[in-house]
């Protein structure tokens, strides 16, 4: 109780300076992929990590509500997945004090606004920290990270790559996958290789069948490479591929992560006089892929809105139509947005919370 008071007293003390913290929200995410760097967890892809980032921005410093015990949870989750991230956060919270700091002598503002923000960063670390130990000292440890990992000329110029890389004992890799939309990186490495296939260590999730699409990056290999899985070997925990061809994966442009949702999920679109329901296939912070019947007079570059109902709140906004494809009568609509703090929250809340479920199923699995 003492802490939930102490934050309603340092909000309204930061309150004036609310439009400070509206603005920084992409400076913070820049910086906290910074410092990520090399301990990027690799769990998460860099869409994930990118919502991941972006909701504890809006927990943090959105001040519509006392975020602590949500900060405890989704922190006591993260350390059930061995993410920690605690290090990084400490960074570049202290990389936003020097800014705020800053903003507070150009502004004339009072001195001790820089005391209050001080105390609002331990506040919230003290949060973070209580659950990485609650979590810690209930399974008497963290859990261990997870070290298990078209045409012929340029497919022989892979080959020769990676026999040159295997030779010189270059063998680790990330195998890459999609599970429910989720990106599933694995690390990896290379334990022999004959006329273009390649056995390679399995990772402890079971997310990888026969005659499958997988694929893998080196870190001495600018472009991501498509190969077939042609055996699993799960007792030995081996896993053999045949290596395809060079591939540009769309879901590494996206900025954000996107999710399936559990149960079908309904969505209002409206143009004009016209409107239609539909069923959302996947949805991220950035929009969503939307299955329609009838696509009526809809075309590539409209202007809709859009009508959604998530779980902890409705979202009504303004889209653009970005894609149209028919497949078999049906039409997959790609609409996106761009969301006030508010609705960002409440989406990314979906985004987070689903894709702990899937991780978990993973893990399960």
């Amino acid at each position: 109780m003492e802490s939930q008071r102490e934050f309603r007293d340092i909000v309204e003390r930061l309150f004036p300076d609310r439009e400070f913290f509206v603005r920084y929200k992409q400076k913070f995410q820049e910086v906290f992929s910074n410092n990520i760097g090399r301990d990027e967890p690799k769990l998460l892809s860099a869409q994930g990590m990118n919502t991941l980032i972006d909701k504890l921005y809006l927990l943090m410093f959105s001040f519509n509500r006392n975020p602590l015990r949500e900060i405890g949870e989704l922190s006591y989750q993260l350390a059930s997945y061995d993410i920690d991230l605690r290090t990084a956060l400490s960074k570049t919270l202290l990389e936003m004090l020097k800014d705020y700091t800053d903003h507070v002598i150009n502004t004339h503002a009072s001195h001790k606004s820089v005391k209050v923000f001080l105390s609002l960063i331990e506040l919230y670390m003290s949060e973070v920290e209580g659950a990485y130990t609650k979590y810690a000292n209930e399974l008497g440890k963290i859990t261990e990270r997870r070290e298990k990992p078209k045409v012929e000329g340029e497919r022989g110029l892979i080959i020769e790559f990676f026999e040159n890389q295997f030779n010189r004992k270059n063998r680790s890799i990330e195998l890459i996958t999609f599970y429910k939309e989720v990106p599933v990186v694995c690390r990896s490495r290379i334990l022999d290789m004959e006329e273009g296939l390649l056995t390679v260590k399995l990772c402890d999730l079971k997310v990888f069948n026969i005659d499958e699409e997988v694929y893998i990056k080196h870190p001495n290999l600018p472009k991501t490479v498509a190969a077939v899985i042609r055996d699993i070997d799960n007792r030995n925990e081996v896993m053999e591929v045949e290596l395809i061809g060079f591939v540009d994966l769309p879901q590494e442009r996206r900025g954000y992560v996107r999710v399936t949702p559990r149960e079908p999920m309904k969505v209002r679109l409206r143009k004009g006089s016209w409107e239609t329901l539909g069923i959302v296939g996947d949805i991220s912070v950035g929009g969503v892929g939307v299955y329609l019947k009838d696509k009526g007079e809809l075309v590539s570059g409209d202007t809709i809105d859009l009508y959604l109902k998530l779980p902890k709140g409705d979202i009504e906004t303004r889209a653009t139509v970005r894609h149209i494809e028919e497949r078999e009568g049906v039409f997959r609509v790609g609409i996106s947005y761009e969301l006030d703090l508010k609705k960002e929250d409440i989406i990314s809340d979906y985004i987070m919370e689903r894709q702990f479920e899937i991780l978990k199923e993973l893990k399960g699995s």
